[in-house]
C-alpha cells in the first residue's frame, strides 16, 4: 500500500500514535500489535503492513 507524501502526513495526524521513529527514507509506526515500516519509494511512502497481516491471519487459520 502506498500514499502520497501529503496523505501519509495526514494519516500520521489521524492515528496518533505516541512512538515514531524516523530515519532518511524510513518511517516506524510503533503500533500496539507490531510495529509498521514505512519506506518512501520516489514521491510516496510505502508499506507491506496489509499484506504482512493477511498472510499472518491466513497462517492463523491453517494451523487451526
Amino acid at each position: 500500500m502506498c500514499l502520497t507524501a501529503e496523505a501519509f502526513a495526514l494519516f500520521l495526524n489521524m492515528i496518533m500514535v505516541p512512538e515514531i521513529t524516523s530515519e532518511p527514507g524510513r518511517i516506524i509506526v510503533h503500533a500496539e500489535t507490531r510495529d509498521a515500516h514505512w519506506v518512501a519509494v520516489e514521491d510516496e511512502w510505502c508499506t507491506m503492513a496489509p499484506q504482512i497481516d493477511r498472510m499472518e491471519r491466513f497462517a492463523a487459520l491453517r494451523s487451526e
